[in-house]
C-alpha cells in the first residue's frame, strides 16, 4: 500500500484535509514547519482545529483553538494547559503523549470520553501532529478534534479511551499503517477562522447554524 493509499485510510472528514495539508508539508519523513501552514486549505477543520506548544517538558499551552473546542471546554481555551481539558486522573497522560508525538515524532490518534456537568457521557475522536517552530524545534502539535453529535453542558473533560501512536518513520512501511479509526461520518463545518471565546454564555450546547469565524495570529511563534 503507497503511502497515499495509507493517509487516505483515515476517513473523518473533518480531519482529512488537516491530515492532508500536514503530509503534503513534509519533505524526507521530516516534520512540517509551524509558519508553513495556510489554514485556507483546510477551512471545514478550524473550529475544531487547536496548536499546543510545548513550553516545558511536560507543559504543553494552547495556542490557537477553534470555537469547537472553547465551547466544549466552556472558557477560552488559548493559554490554558493541555492537561486542563482532561480529568484528573487523565492529566500526566495526555502530556506524556504530547511529549511521544514530538519526541518520536509520531502521528497521535485518540479517542476520548467525557461527561458533562449533567453526567451524560460524550465520545470524540482526535488526531495531534507535530510541527517544528520557526527555529527548527519540534516543540508544537496541532490537532483536531470531533464535535459530540449531542447537546451537552459544558464544560466537558475527557478520558482517553483508546489512543494509537504511529512514527513518522513508519509511514510508507508495509508492514505498519497508520490507523484507519475515526471512520464515522461527521458533517464539516463551514465557517472559516480561529476564534476563542471568553465564557460560555450558554452552557446547553447544541448543533449551531453557521457563522464567521476570525483568524487569530500567534504573536510569538519563535
Amino acid at each position: 500500500m503507497s503511502v497515499h493509499q495509507k493517509e487516505k485510510s483515515m476517513q473523518n472528514p473533518i480531519f482529512n484535509n488537516l491530515f492532508e495539508h500536514w503530509s503534503a508539508l513534509r519533505q524526507h519523513s521530516d516534520v512540517p514547519n509551524r509558519c508553513e501552514i495556510d489554514p485556507r486549505v483546510f477551512p471545514d477543520a478550524l473550529e475544531n482545529t487547536f496548536i499546543f506548544e510545548r513550553i516545558a517538558e511536560g507543559d504543553f499551552r494552547a495556542r490557537l483553538a477553534g470555537m469547537n473546542l472553547c465551547e466544549m471546554m466552556g472558557m477560552e481555551v488559548r493559554g490554558q494547559s493541555a492537561a486542563s481539558f482532561m480529568q484528573n486522573a487523565e492529566r500526566t497522560r495526555i502530556q506524556k503523549v504530547l511529549e511521544q508525538i514530538l519526541t518520536r515524532p509520531a502521528i497521535g490518534e485518540l479517542t476520548l470520553t467525557g461527561r458533562d456537568l449533567s453526567g451524560a457521557e460524550v465520545e470524540v475522536s482526535m488526531i495531534l501532529l507535530p510541527l517544528r517552530s520557526d527555529m527548527g524545534e519540534v516543540n508544537r502539535v496541532i490537532g483536531c478534534i470531533s464535535f459530540p453529535h449531542k447537546p451537552f453542558t459544558a464544560p466537558l473533560r475527557f478520558l482517553i479511551k483508546n489512543q494509537k501512536l504511529t512514527p513518522l518513520s513508519a509511514i510508507g512501511n508495509s508492514a505498519e499503517e497508520i490507523a484507519i479509526g475515526f471512520s464515522e461520518k461527521i458533517e464539516p463545518f463551514r465557517p472559516q477562522g480561529f476564534r476563542a471565546v471568553s465564557e460560555n454564555d450558554n452552557p446547553v450546547v447544541s448543533p449551531r447554524p453557521q457563522g464567521h469565524l476570525k483568524l487569530v495570529p500567534d504573536e510569538d511563534d519563535s
